[in-house]
C-alpha cells in the first residue's frame, strides 16, 4: 500500500495569538506534533503555544559523563598509591584532602566535556542539509512550517487563512 504523497508547507503570522489557533487547526486535520514546527526570531516557549514539552537528552548524558569521570578519579587517585605504595615521613598513604579536591575537579570537567558533546549530539549540529525558510521570519513574524497531504492542503490552506495568517504555500527546502 502506497502513502499520501505529503510536502512542506509554511504559513507566516504577525502575533503569537494566531500560531495558536493555527496549531489547533492543524491538529483537527490529523496534523501529527512531529510534522510541525514553529520558527521564530525570538525564543517562543512551547507552554505559550499549548504544545507538548519536549524532553532532551542532555541531563541522561551529563550524569553519564559525571559518573565516569568520578570512577576515574577515584581509581587514578586510589589505585595509584595502593599499586605502588610510597611512605614519606607520617604522611597517610591515601590522603583525604587532596584526593577530594582531585575527585570534585575531574569529575566536574567530566560533567563539562559530557554535556558539551551531550548538547551538539542532540542539536545535530552542524546541519548543512536544506531548510525551510523565509526572510519575513527575521522581520519579526512567526513561521509555521508543516507538512499535510496533498488531498488536505487547499482546506488547510483556508483554514490556517481564517485563523489569521498572512500567506500559506507550499515551500522547497534550500540550503541556507
Amino acid at each position: 500500500m502506497s502513502e499520501k504523497s505529503t510536502h512542506a508547507h509554511m504559513a507566516v503570522f504577525a502575533k503569537i495569538d494566531h500560531i495558536a489557533e493555527a496549531l489547533e487547526r492543524l491538529r483537527e486535520f490529523g496534523i501529527q506534533e512531529k510534522d510541525m514546527s514553529v520558527i521564530s526570531g525570538y525564543p517562543i516557549s512551547d507552554e505559550m503555544l499549548g504544545r507538548p514539552m519536549v524532553w532532551s537528552n542532555v541531563p541522561k548524558i551529563a550524569m553519564g559523563g559525571f559518573i565516569g569521570a568520578f570512577i576515574i578519579s577515584i581509581a587514578l587517585n586510589w589505585g595509584t598509591p595502593l599499586l605502588y605504595p610510597i611512605h614519606v615521613g607520617g604522611q597517610p598513604l591515601l590522603p583525604v584532602p587532596p584526593t577530594i579536591i582531585l575527585t570534585f575537579e575531574i569529575s566536574m570537567l567530566g560533567l563539562m566535556l559530557s554535556t558539551f558533546l551531550g548538547v551538539l549530539w542532540e542539536s545535530l549540529f552542524p546541519s548543512y542539509g536544506p531548510k525551510i525558510y523565509h526572510p519575513d521570519v527575521s522581520h519579526g513574524k512567526i513561521g509555521l512550517v508543516f507538512t499535510c497531504p496533498d488531498d488536505q492542503c487547499a482546506a488547510i490552506h483556508k483554514a490556517l487563512t481564517e485563523a489569521g495568517a498572512e500567506w500559506v504555500r507550499q515551500m522547497e527546502a534550500k540550503p541556507l
